[in-house]
């Protein structure tokens, strides 16, 4: 499949004369549990072959994107991606992080700039696991795949802001962070049958007991949200200027 998704992104750079330099893979597949259902979300960045394009007033687009249902490819300019970098934006850092690489980032294009802001991302964990909880779980069939998949994104979500509570920057992958969160006992057992049985397709393995455990850890863990403040490392814009002009120079 690797050799299907590197043949449409050199597709890609051929059809938006740019140059990828950077290419992932994101989402459940990334995060370690996936089924033969889910789909490939690949994410890259790029940057115009083309210098003239940096260097006039017209906004150009800088978001490429194709999804034919089995491979969704969304793609950032580089200097869109720097300034998301600047930002401390939540879903770069997963690009970021990802255990599934397609493209190696050669060139090193966040090279020695501070790490993301761990109270931006807190915030960003929270919001996502208490809206999805509403939205998705709160109140479904706990055994529907549906859900599931939903909780497994809650479950990630909630124990990846606990982490980022406590200045611990998470990692990609759900079992890791299970790991890394401290959870352990019957509650640890029950989060990693859930991704496990999910993606063997296997959810009537899960108890009863295990789902509604994991039911209630979710609601008691969003009702815990601190509002300390976790400080994060300086930045600076000329910084992030200074790769942006090397890299398309």
């Amino acid at each position: 499949m690797k050799n299907e998704i590197l043949k449409k992104l050199n597709e890609i750079e051929k059809e938006n004369n740019v140059s990828i330099l950077f290419a992932v893979e994101s989402g459940s597949r990334a995060w370690g549990h996936s089924n033969r259902n889910s789909d490939y979300d690949v994410r890259f960045i790029y940057k115009r072959n083309d210098i003239n394009d940096y260097l006039i007033l017209n906004r150009f687009v800088d978001v490429i994107q194709s999804n034919d249902g089995l491979f969704d490819f969304v793609g950032w300019d580089v200097k869109k991606a720097l300034y998301l970098h600047f930002k401390s934006n939540p879903n770069l850092r997963e690009w970021t992080i990802s255990p599934i690489i397609y493209v190696k980032d050669e060139i090193g294009i966040f090279r020695d700039l501070p790490d993301f802001n761990p109270e931006i991302l807190k915030h960003h964990y929270y919001g996502l696991a208490y809206n999805t909880n509403k939205r998705f779980v709160k109140g479904k069939d706990l055994r529907d795949a549906g859900t599931v998949k939903k909780m497994l994104y809650v479950i990630r979500c909630n124990l990846a802001w606990k982490l980022l509570d406590e200045g611990i920057l998470p990692p990609m992958g759900f079992i890791e962070i299970v790991d890394l969160s401290g959870v352990d006992g019957e509650l640890k057992k029950a989060f990693l049958a859930l991704s496990e049985n999910y993606s063997n397709l296997t959810l009537e393995k899960v108890s009863d007991g295990q789902l509604n455990m994991i039911h209630d850890w979710i609601v008691k863990s969003l009702g815990e949200f601190s509002k300390n403040k976790v400080e994060g490392p300086k930045r600076n814009i000329d910084d992030y200027n200074r790769i942006f002009q090397e890299i398309i120079g």
